[in-house]
């Protein structure tokens, strides 16, 4: 049996439904949003691995719109290192005045190994 989600909010929807009943979004809409948009709605994915691969090549691709989404990441205080070392790691890769900023704000999340590779990566970003 297939599961299918709603790509704007990630809640289960009936495989005919045009609408998706918690959202509101139009799911026939979603073939017409750029690859990157995709990417951007797949970082609030219910599973783990799709948010870090959306993660790891929005970064790579140095996606602007990313940045600002890192940046609202990073302000929530996740605590899952392996999502979060992705995040980070692909803000210190931007050349981007807010890059430093959002490293900072990283330095203080609760998470002790988060905090840390932050400071890391400030360290490597300002030499």
């Amino acid at each position: 049996m297939i599961t299918y989600y709603c790509p704007n909010c990630w809640k289960i929807v009936k495989q005919n439904q045009t609408t998706c009943p918690e959202c509101g979004f139009a799911l026939e809409k979603f073939s017409e949003l750029s690859y990157e948009d995709k990417l951007l709605s797949s970082l609030r994915h219910t599973v783990l691995e799709r948010r870090i691969i959306a993660a790891q090549i929005l970064g790579d691709l140095k996606n602007t719109k990313a940045l600002k989404e890192f940046k609202k990441i990073v302000e929530s205080q996740d605590t899952d290192y392996f999502f979060m070392r992705v995040v980070l790691t692909a803000v210190a890769s931007y050349d981007h005045p807010d890059r430093k900023m959002i490293l900072e704000n990283a330095t203080n999340n609760p998470s002790n190994l988060i905090s840390t590779l932050a400071e890391e990566l400030l360290s490597k970003s300002n030499p």
